[in-house]
């Protein structure tokens, strides 16, 4: 998974560059964050550290971010100071577990590459078990999977499947001109929910995207974007 090095770098410039990822989905993180000023943050999936350095630029005093690709993790060293007091591992989120506990976990992505009911339940638990009491989690989960295949051509990345997907198929996320690509699974609202809970999280709420409008994007391209959730935002409590 992400294993060479191009594919790794153009998704990290397009974390931070892409209409898309800035004024809709970094604002949908933004709008829906409490105050972390002096907090420490678990970011899940972090990818190339786009939101843990986010975060530290939002005042967290401490960020843990993982992510199972060593690629990813070396883009992440890469682009951030040494001087951040931002730690990245290379770990599997499944069975992650930190002696430390966290303020709050950030997780963008994640929870999409359950591969079953049991998988997800275990990522719900790494969630939980990583939180302190009166603490809370923020994640995004890809809604692709119940959109029709080929509805988004605005951004940078496309499905291809037939016909509507089933609860746990799989399908294939494709970025332009990559030849890698993302494996993810479709699982519904209630099924995430049902996991949360069990895991021991409460008041789960769901938030569609918010955003920032610009002219970096078309009116047809932020309808395109309005018309179907490519993500939807999950907030949740640990008590």
């Amino acid at each position: 998974m992400y294993k060479t090095s191009k594919f790794v770098s153009a998704y990290a410039d397009e974390k931070e560059s892409h209409p898309f990822r800035i004024h809709m989905e970094r604002h949908t993180i933004l709008a829906l964050t409490d105050d972390i000023a002096g907090k420490s943050v678990l970011d899940i999936a972090c990818g190339s550290g786009s939101y843990s350095r986010m975060f530290y630029e939002h005042g967290a005093k401490k960020i843990v971010g993982i992510d199972y690709s060593e690629e990813m993790i070396r883009n992440a060293i890469k682009n951030t100071p040494s001087n951040l007091p931002i730690d990245y591992i290379v770990a599997d989120g499944e069975n992650y577990r930190n002696s430390l506990k966290f303020d709050f976990v950030f997780h963008s992505y994640f929870l999409n590459y359950a591969k079953s009911l049991e998988a997800l339940g275990e990522m719900c638990e790494t969630i939980s078990s990583n939180l302190n009491n009166n603490s809370y989690m923020l994640g995004l989960v890809s809604m692709l999977g119940n959109e029709p295949s080929g509805s988004i051509t605005c951004c940078d990345f496309f499905t291809d499947y037939d016909g509507l997907l089933e609860e746990g198929s799989e399908y294939f996320i494709y970025f332009r001109d990559q030849d890698e690509y993302i494996k993810n699974y479709n699982w519904s609202k209630e099924s995430y929910t049902k996991a949360l809970f069990q895991a021991g999280l409460k008041n789960i709420q769901w938030h569609k995207p918010k955003y920032r409008k610009t002219e970096l994007l078309s009116d047809e391209d932020w309808g395109e974007l309005t018309a179907h959730n490519v993500f939807l935002a999950v907030t949740a409590n640990k008590e």
